[in-house]
């Protein structure tokens, strides 16, 4: 889905079935409702975020979308996702800093992350004590093979879409 949205538009832009898709995560256990698991992707830069989360929801992953540390915090305080992917640099906070935080409490430390930033190797290396980091820019096919090795029936949706599609 992602790969004809960026050629329809020449960018990700949130469609009708991302936004329905970025909704609460059921009590705590980092699924929705119907079962899938729920990414948080945080990102102040919204077409970053926006194609991060149609990846995801390409493959068949449920994802709700931050730009500020703040609302991330507020979501989690209500239920841990599946899988946290973040930016470092956001304007109220590193994401790095919250990646440590999650890793030294006991509730979150079980959490995946994966840090996207286009911070200072020196930082990308502090991070990389507490998460994995991928450099932006960032090829997709590192976020796909990430969600792939968080959730091992990523891949086989994905490629079940794709078979349908083709």
């Amino acid at each position: 889905m992602w790969r004809a949205n960026r050629a329809r538009h020449g960018c990700c832009t949130l469609n009708p079935e991302m936004t329905r898709a970025m909704r609460t995560v059921d009590a705590g256990d980092g699924r929705f409702p119907g079962g899938r698991p729920v990414v948080f992707v945080v990102d102040d830069d919204i077409a970053t975020l926006a194609l991060l989360s149609e990846v995801a929801l390409d493959a068949g992953w449920d994802a709700r979308g931050f730009t500020r540390l703040t609302e991330l915090r507020r979501a989690i305080a209500a239920g841990a996702p599946s899988l946290l992917i973040l930016d470092d640099e956001l304007p109220d906070g590193r994401g790095g800093d919250l990646a440590r935080e999650m890793r030294e409490d006991p509730r979150l430390a079980g959490v995946p992350l994966l840090v996207c930033t286009a911070a200072h190797p020196m930082r990308q290396a502090e991070i990389g004590g507490w998460a994995p980091v991928v450099s932006k820019p960032f090829d997709l096919g590192t976020i796909e093979r990430f969600l792939d090795a968080v959730d091992p029936r990523t891949r086989a949706r994905r490629e079940s879409r794709d078979d349908r599609a083709g």
